[in-house]
């Protein structure tokens, strides 16, 4: 039996936002819901924010029942993908008389699909430069339907922007670290990276609660802000991250001073569990 075709990024033409496409999704879609079995999506760190949210769970509580984390070989750094379910390897937020259960706060990856959105910086670039591919899944029928739509129209129909916004934020951090020129880290600084991306909940019980020093160093309405908003705080988390690993901090001169990080059962959860 030959193998099934495989999807593909179709670089052939590259969109903006005034640009169009064809495709669409719904129940009526003979192929409905089949793209949500035996995929490796993953996590961005606003992902499991409004997931972890959206099901009421601390994000230690929900990182440990629905991701694996391993280590990018190219990265180096902790990657959280979401964990399939049953023989079928089905999305575990996946109903399959009614599709999707958390759709409202659903990745960014279902989001943009059947787009792949590519961010480029550089030091030289004020902000990203922003343009999109069209994913082709060879049974995904949605490309025969007659709805045409621009990049614009998606984004805005999907409710990409804060998902973008906050990918963006994460894209920084990236990039600082390809800019250092940091390559494997130790299992401390791995930790910290894992703490300030994903897991907010025990990076506010680290940072706020806990005995880091850090805090003192912001001012007082800093604190109030993440202590009361969580985008702040997963944002603050991110730029914590940059500071400590990537400008001066334990990575970028080969120190180990990210030893001594809390060991909170419901809070940090270490790669690798």
């Amino acid at each position: 039996m030959s193998p099934e075709p495989e999807a593909y990024i179709d670089d052939s033409r590259r969109l903006t936002d005034d640009d169009t496409f064809v495709f669409a999704c719904h129940p009526g879609c003979e192929c409905f819901t089949r793209c949500c079995h035996d995929l490796s999506l993953v996590l961005m760190p606003y992902d499991i924010l409004r997931l972890k949210r959206r099901l009421g769970l601390s994000s230690g509580e929900f990182l440990r029942r629905y991701t694996s984390v391993h280590v990018g070989q190219g990265s180096g750094l902790p990657v959280v993908t979401l964990k399939m379910e049953g023989a079928d390897l089905r999305c575990p937020f996946l109903d399959p008389g009614s599709g999707c259960t958390v759709y409202e706060d659903r990745p960014s990856a279902c989001r943009t699909y059947p787009l792949a959105r590519m961010a480029r910086r550089s030091k030289e670039m004020e902000g990203v430069e922003e343009f999109y591919f069209v994913v082709r899944e060879p049974d995904c029928l949605g490309f025969r339907e007659d709805r045409r739509w621009s990049v614009r129209e998606w984004k805005e129909n999907e409710g990409l922007g804060p998902y973008n916004a906050m990918n963006d934020a994460f894209g920084e951090l990236l990039q600082a670290k390809t800019e250092v020129g940091v390559g494997a880290m130790d299992a401390d600084q791995i930790e910290i990276f894992y703490l300030g991306c994903y897991d907010v909940d025990g990076f506010r019980a680290s940072y706020l609660e806990g005995p880091s020093l850090d805090r003192y160093l912001e001012p007082p309405e800093v604190l109030e802000e993440i202590a009361r908003d969580e985008e702040a705080l997963l944002r603050h988390g991110m730029r914590w991250v940059k500071k400590k690993l990537f400008q001066g901090g334990c990575a970028a001169c080969g120190a180990a001073c990210g030893r001594g990080a809390p060991d909170d059962p419901d809070g940090v959860t270490p790669p690798g569990r």
